[in-house]
């Protein structure tokens, strides 16, 4: 099997476990593209290489793999809709961006509200606060 793409471990502490398992074993750009197409269903991860979900063989070794913890007994499991990646990747930006930008900046940069940036900050205060 070949090497496992390379993917920013801050950036996969961010992603719910299913997600994380197919960024891992797709990568960032591979994993957008294939959750495009595939994400937001309940999927059967085939043991051999099959047409049905546009994966070279590696591919499909590694996803069977990083999925392995997540599949029931027949092979399947729910794949996230692409769009929860990039939301994950938003919101992780905006939260690393308010060290060096005002809300209204990151509101104007990002198409939202400077509540929807002030609810994505306190979403991380809150989550440093679960550490104590």
């Amino acid at each position: 099997m070949d090497s496992f793409p390379s993917v920013d471990e801050e950036l996969l502490k961010t992603l719910p476990p299913v997600l994380r398992a197919v960024v891992r074993a797709l990568g960032f750009g591979r994993a957008r593209e294939w959750l495009a197409d595939h994400g937001g269903v309940n999927v059967t991860i085939p043991a051999f290489r099959t047409q049905a979900l546009d994966l070279e063989p590696e591919e499909l070794a590694r996803l069977r793999v990083t999925l392995a913890p997540h599949l029931d007994a027949a092979g399947r499991c729910w794949l996230p809709k692409a769009d929860k990646l990039f939301l994950r990747v938003r919101d992780a930006q905006i939260r690393q961006d308010r060290r060096h930008a005002s809300i209204n900046t990151l509101a104007r940069q990002n198409r939202l509200s400077s509540r929807q940036i002030l609810n994505i900050c306190r979403d991380d205060d809150d989550r440093q606060y679960d550490l104590f």
